[in-house]
């Protein structure tokens, strides 16, 4: 027979077994700098000698003071990826590192960032429900994807207190942080799904400009990167 600490025990375990926390958040006094951490799930991958549970499961963003750092990293670290909007210096520049070889593009501080922006811009419009994404309300929109014919929901939050936060996205003409939604790497087209949200001290490094680094224009960045997942 169970005595009753074992029973509570039991019974507390079998509750975070049938209602999991499908997201973390944690805020402070002063919610203008912290991360967002996306899961990434691969519709499709057209990367023949890569199985997708090799490649990268998170896609993280650093905001600061209206700034934006969007990064993912893959391969067991051999590979980062990282736009970088710095508001004030009005500065859009994506770098990547792929084994020891560092190379960045600087575009116009509103264009589509290199590598993330590889769908056009896209047709949006309102939806009509709204739903719960990690402690917020998430408004709903429509998007119809390159290829596609039938319109798909993402879900985005205005109470994320940073301006024009997808200037260097397809998706510009959303004024508040999205939270569900698509996009193209390379050859993935990839979901992405906020499932931790932080208010917290960044570093201003995240948001610097790095030294090191060899200048590209777009089209090698994205050739780079087109051969990396070849």
């Amino acid at each position: 027979m169970l005595n009753f600490r074992q029973k509570y025990v039991l019974i507390v375990l079998t509750a975070l077994l049938f209602f999991p926390q499908s997201c973390k958040k944690t805020a402070l006094p002063n919610e203008k700098e912290g991360e967002i951490i996306y899961t990434i799930t691969y519709l499709e991958n057209d990367i023949e000698k890569f199985s997708t549970d090799l490649l990268p499961k998170k896609l993280t963003i650093f905001f600061k003071n209206d700034n934006t750092a969007m990064e993912i990293d893959g391969f067991f670290g051999l590979f980062n990826i990282c736009n970088v909007i710095n508001v004030k210096k009005k500065t859009n520049i994506t770098y990547l590192n792929v084994l020891d070889k560092k190379f960045y593009y600087e575009g116009k501080f509103n264009e589509p960032a290199a590598g993330f922006g590889m769908i056009p811009k896209l047709n949006i419009r309102p939806g009509k429900h709204n739903k719960e994404i990690c402690g917020y309300s998430a408004r709903e929109a429509y998007v119809i994807l390159p290829g596609k014919s039938v319109p798909i929901p993402v879900y985005y939050t205005t109470d994320i207190p940073i301006k024009n936060p997808n200037r260097a996205t397809p998706y510009s003409d959303i004024n508040g942080v999205l939270l569900e939604f698509y996009l193209h790497l390379s050859k993935l087209k990839i979901k992405l799904n906020a499932t931790e949200i932080y208010f917290k001290d960044v570093d201003e490094k995240y948001f610097a400009t790095r030294k090191g680094y060899i200048k590209v224009s777009k089209q090698q960045l994205e050739d780079i990167l087109n051969k990396l997942m070849e």
